[in-house]
């Protein structure tokens, strides 16, 4: 009960994480969010770090790590990019899929056959994925709004990498595997950030002060979740603590319905819920 519990918490805190997420990068956009929060996320990681005093399990872990870093620097902007420029009601649904990326590429790389239950929720998926595009060129583009689901289709290929890779990374340790991780990607998105950024001359592009203040949390929220998410699968079985954790797409598009508003066609909704209900079905299957 209590791993279910911390996982459903990690659920619930990462989709507060997301929706301020999306609503800072559609204002300093995308690349600033990511940096920033990855910032405060990797301070409060190597606090974690001190206190735990976990063994440094070799430096074998910074093979995986390397390309966790890369693919969760890109994949990071990539998804603030989807979230901000599009309904967060139709691409957080969408963006859940990375939770089945992994399941389905350890079928493909262990050449075992889907389960019939994972083979419906790929068709699911597929189908949800039509649905919510059905609008592309309707409502109010101010965002791109719906240019933003190939976003996320990017977006989730991306992260599946960066989760194989983090998982091959964080065998023998998760903290210092998601450590290996951030020491990669943290400085390519500085990077990121002072060419694309601060490097336009004339203060062109400079975010509003008070900016990094704002963002902060979003950060704390956002390593705090997956540390407890890793405290859930390390006691209980992995396979509920990714079905409970990847429930976060609920409370983004809960928020984004009250506090912004917002109103998607019947036809999104339905496809918002059959992709969600296919992200569900591979993870258990």
């Amino acid at each position: 009960m209590l791993p279910a519990a911390i996982a459903l918490g990690a659920s619930l805190i990462w989709g507060v994480a997301d929706f301020q997420g999306a609503v800072r990068a559609r204002h300093v956009g995308p690349l600033v969010v990511a940096c920033f929060a990855q910032i405060v996320g990797t301070a409060l990681l190597l606090a974690a770090l001190l206190v735990v005093r976990d063994p440094f399990p070799g430096w074998a872990i910074w093979i995986p790590g390397v390309v966790a870093g890369i693919a969760g620097s890109v994949g990071h902007v990539v998804f603030y990019a989807a979230l901000s420029r599009g309904p967060m009601g139709v691409i957080a649904p969408i963006l859940a899929m990375s939770a089945a990326g992994p399941v389905l590429f350890a079928i493909l790389w262990s050449g075992e056959r889907p389960a019939p239950l994972q083979l419906v929720g790929l068709v699911l998926c597929v189908l949800g994925v039509v649905l919510v595009s059905r609008h592309a060129g309707e409502g109010d583009t101010r965002h791109g709004r719906y240019g933003a689901v190939p976003l996320a289709l990017l977006a989730i290929a991306i992260g599946t990498v960066m989760y194989v890779s983090l998982d091959m990374a964080s065998e023998q340790s998760g903290l210092w595997g998601v450590g290996a991780q951030r020491s990669v990607s943290l400085p390519i998105l500085l990077v990121l950030v002072a060419v694309f950024v601060y490097a336009r001359g004339a203060g062109s592009g400079r975010p509003p002060t008070g900016t990094f203040r704002a963002i902060a949390p979003i950060g704390l929220m956002d390593t705090a979740a997956l540390l407890m998410f890793a405290i859930a699968t390390s006691m209980g079985e992995l396979s509920l603590a990714v079905v409970l954790a990847s429930l976060y797409p609920v409370v983004t598009v809960l928020l984004a319905r009250f506090r912004l508003g917002e109103h998607l066609a019947l036809v999104q909704r339905v496809g918002a819920v059959v992709a969600f209900a296919g992200v569900v079905a591979i993870v258990v299957g």
